[in-house]
């Protein structure tokens, strides 16, 4: 039990231990656009993100294995102080601009795009999180791998932020599966709308599966943790011996551990929740300075 709670019904996909240096779901995302700036001969790969970006993490990553230059758009001041995930990034050879919060915000300007194509050409430039149609296609061998894994779990929950992973899970499993997402953000109303879009965009239509987003469970807000979601994921690691990031996964499984505590779900309904990675995020929380030794994959 964790915090009282029984919690033997929910296996964990781990895709933290997945896609080397970028593990969890970003290099399912990254694939597409991968292959398009390859295909077009395109050697460097432009895009957003904060100080702890797991996106920007990733594609530096990916770009130092795959021998593509990347140049990172930073949100945030000049002369703050650099994050441990942005020293990642320039070690592997990301080079980084950062710019102001107001010019962070014309990151979906089409103007501000041709701008960056110009200054960087040739270059791919992603959209912040890799959320396009790409992404939502890469996404799409995730459901195949849990239908690989747990054949038998109909349940599915996993962490949501732009939406894109949700998609193409959505769009490669079948009306017998029941999709969870678990908002990060809070008051991300226009979540069921993004996902609705990049669906359409993906495949030309909504998904067969029954999917649906919780946006209660965000604790504070985005990279926000309250006294709460801290408690579950210090006895969670203590017990399960699994590292969390508390952006998401945490927020996720929190999310779960309420709603079997409340008694809205049931035991005996098992649920399969996707750890989608994000670790290398854990360094800007203090408390969680000490990384729980990794126990066996659930």
């Amino acid at each position: 039990p964790v915090a009282g709670v029984n919690m033997a019904s929910v296996a964990l996909l781990r895709l933290d231990r997945t896609g080397g240096l970028a593990p969890g779901n970003k290099h399912f995302k990254l694939r597409g656009s991968i292959a398009t700036a390859r295909r077009q001969g395109l050697g460097r790969l432009v895009s957003f993100g904060g100080a702890w970006s797991n996106h920007l993490h990733a594609l530096a990553a990916v770009g130092k294995e795959q021998g593509f230059a990347t140049v990172g758009i930073v949100r945030g001041d000049e002369d703050a102080a650099e994050s441990a995930m942005l020293r990642d990034a320039r070690k592997w050879g990301m080079q980084l601009l950062k710019v102001s919060r107001a010019e962070y915000r014309r990151r979906h300007q089409p103007a501000y795009l041709d701008q960056l194509r110009a200054r960087f050409a040739p270059c791919l430039v992603l959209p912040e999180g890799g959320a396009n149609a790409a992404g939502v296609r890469g996404s799409m061998a995730i459901a195949e791998l849990l239908r690989e894994v747990a054949p038998a779990l109909r349940r599915v929950v996993l962490p949501v932020g732009t939406g894109t992973t949700l998609a193409g899970i959505a769009a490669g499993l079948d009306g017998s599966y029941e999709l969870v997402g678990v908002a990060a953000l809070k008051g991300a109303a226009d979540l069921e709308q993004r996902v609705d879009r990049a669906l359409a965009d993906c495949c030309g239509a909504v998904a067969g599966v029954n999917w649906r987003i919780l946006h209660g469970d965000h604790c504070g807000g985005f990279a926000r943790v309250n006294s709460a979601l801290r408690q579950f994921m210090l006895e969670f690691e203590r017990v399960q011996r699994i590292a969390l990031d508390p952006v998401y996964t945490g927020k996720m499984l929190f999310a779960i551990h309420q709603r079997l505590q409340r008694g809205e779900w049931h035991s005996a309904e098992p649920v399969l929740a996707i750890h989608t990675g994000g670790l290398q995020g854990r360094r800007g929380f203090p408390w969680l300075a000490a990384e729980p030794a990794s126990g066996p994959v659930a």
